[in-house]
């Protein structure tokens, strides 16, 4: 078994670095990419890297070592973390996957021969702790290189390989809603080997996968993707008559889809002949419609020393780049380190909504007593993550039995920052109870990433009534008894409290104490 065989090989450490010069390159389409960068250096193989950008700003790494265990590192906008070990808790524990879970949870994946097959377990890291190893998968195959990728209606979709003969490997997947998981699911129809998956998550909602199939001698990367309601029909992406392995799709910033994969190439002829596999890509700006011509991404390496770069993978970072992280053998094309190279930065239209502040309660028309007057204001903050200054609307909404829709407003927010729009709610004659806050922007021209533009708060405001003296929605026993404490006290006096005080007279007296009596019971 071709990818087996390539984990178990254990060669010496890397100890020399990049010359710069040698590695720069050029692209099309106004993007460049940086100088391959090493990311560590330990003596053994490192092969296998994925990578996570979380809603932190953090990237994390993974990788196999050797073929037992798994490293990490952490990016933290600033410097890069000493190598650690993942908590696989086995000692035969490989291609580990991260994801990021709607909740903020990172969620990792791995294959592990703990059973006499390969399975593959998982298990959350949550508040800075690592939760207990669930297995996930079992049976009489080996399953192999998971791959994750979280929708934007927060189901998890698994994707890897299994291999169930010396001749059949297959893509499968299964998706995790809550936390329930799903059967094992077969996607791939391919009658002869499909192999490492790479998913991804699309701001439209579609889920895509990518992998590589062998064919005729050759392997050539094919996707497919789900649009909520069927998947596509397998795509062919790639037809070089050679090997294109290990493909890996991400989106940028811009809404242009990416997929980065190892291609093998021939240096010489003969029955000697030398190869070495390089990075190639090829992007779509309209989201499968049409692609790129494959593009060459890795140049290093020749006749006499054959450079092998290998599985990429790519994230797109907050910092407004793509990472490409793959394994190599350079300089001397016998021991594999992590490597990563990052394009520029790509400049987009995005705006989204982050926060809604609003009073966690009021009184009808408010309450000049407790400061309060008839109009409630309601703060919804708008960020501008695109690289141009905005000219923003933004609608707000309280709803209950009774919906309330507020008149819109519009401002500019400046490229990379915030701006607080505040929203003046009338509050004379609205019904008691509570309010559900909706607030969405408007897509600004040329904007892709539209599933951060609205945001709601469930109960984010109530209208309570007038003598709920403790605020809890409700006139009972307790708020009678604080006014009828209070009675006779103006501002300033022990027992005075404003709001006991409904007429607004700076004074509880027998109007006060007679209101709230005769609306005892009522509640919001």
């Amino acid at each position: 078994m071709k990818r087996l065989l390539a984990m178990l090989l254990l060669i010496v450490a890397l100890s020399m670095t990049i010359p710069l010069a040698d590695l720069r390159h050029v692209v099309a389409a106004s993007y460049t990419f940086t100088n391959p960068q090493v990311l560590q250096i330990i003596s053994g193989e490192d092969k296998y890297p994925q990578a996570l950008q979380t809603s932190d700003g953090t990237i994390w790494v993974a990788w196999q070592h050797y073929f037992d265990k798994p490293y990490y590192m952490t990016w933290n906008s600033n410097t890069w973390s000493s190598v650690k070990t993942l908590p696989t808790g086995s000692q035969f524990s490989i291609s580990p996957s991260l994801g990021q879970l709607r909740n903020s949870s990172i969620i990792l994946f791995w294959s592990s021969n703990q059973t006499g097959r390969w399975n593959i377990f998982y298990k959350l890291y949550s508040g800075g702790v690592w939760g207990n190893a669930a297995q996930l998968t079992s049976g009489a195959f080996d399953d192999f290189f998971p791959t994750v990728a979280v929708a934007t209606n927060s189901t998890a979709w698994l994707f890897w390989e299994r291999i169930t003969s010396s001749t059949s490997y297959q893509i499968y997947y299964k998706t995790l809603t809550g936390n329930r998981w799903s059967n094992d699911i077969l996607l791939s129809t391919g009658t002869n080997q499909d192999d490492t998956p790479s998913a991804l998550a699309t701001y439209d909602g579609r889920i895509w996968v990518t992998w590589s199939r062998y064919v005729s001698g050759n392997y050539d990367v094919f996707y497919r993707y789900f649009n909520g309601v069927q998947w596509s029909p397998e795509t062919l992406l790639t037809n070089a008559n050679t090997w294109d392995l290990e493909p890996s799709i991400v989106q940028d910033r811009n809404g242009t889809i990416w997929v980065f994969w190892s291609r093998q190439m021939q240096l010489s002829s003969g029955a000697n002949a030398v190869y070495q596999q390089k990075l190639w890509y090829k992007n779509s700006y309209n989201s499968g419609v049409s692609w790129s011509p494959d593009t060459q991404l890795t140049f290093y390496g020749d006749v006499n020393t054959p450079i092998d770069d290998l599985e990429p993978w790519v994230v797109q970072g907050i910092d407004k780049t793509l990472w490409i992280f793959y394994s190599s053998d350079y300089p001397l094309g016998n021991d594999f380190e992590i490597y990563y190279i990052k394009s520029n930065v790509i400049i987009n239209h995005d705006v989204a909504l982050t926060k809604i502040q609003a009073p966690p309660f009021w009184y009808p028309g408010g309450m000049k007593a407790a400061g309060e007057n008839p109009v409630m204001k309601i703060n919804v903050t708008v960020a501008n993550n695109g690289g141009y200054d905005e000219t923003v609307q933004v609608s707000l909404s309280l709803s209950n039995a009774t919906i309330y829709n507020l008149p819109a407003l519009s401002g500019t927010v400046l490229a990379g920052k915030s701006a607080i729009f505040t929203f003046n709610w009338n509050t004379t004659l609205v019904n008691l109870g509570w309010y559900n806050i909706q607030a969405s922007v408007t897509p600004v021209p040329g904007e892709i990433n539209t599933s951060d533009n609205s945001l709601s708060l469930a109960h984010g405001t109530r209208i309570v009534p007038l003598g709920d003296v403790t605020q809890d929605g409700r006139i009972d026993i307790i708020d009678a008894s604080i006014a009828k404490i209070g009675y006779g006290s103006s501002p300033g006096a022990k027992y005075w409290n404003p709001y006991a005080d409904i007429d607004d007279d700076a004074f509880i007296g027998t109007v006060d104490i007679a209101f709230v009596i005769a609306h005892y019971g009522t509640v919001s």
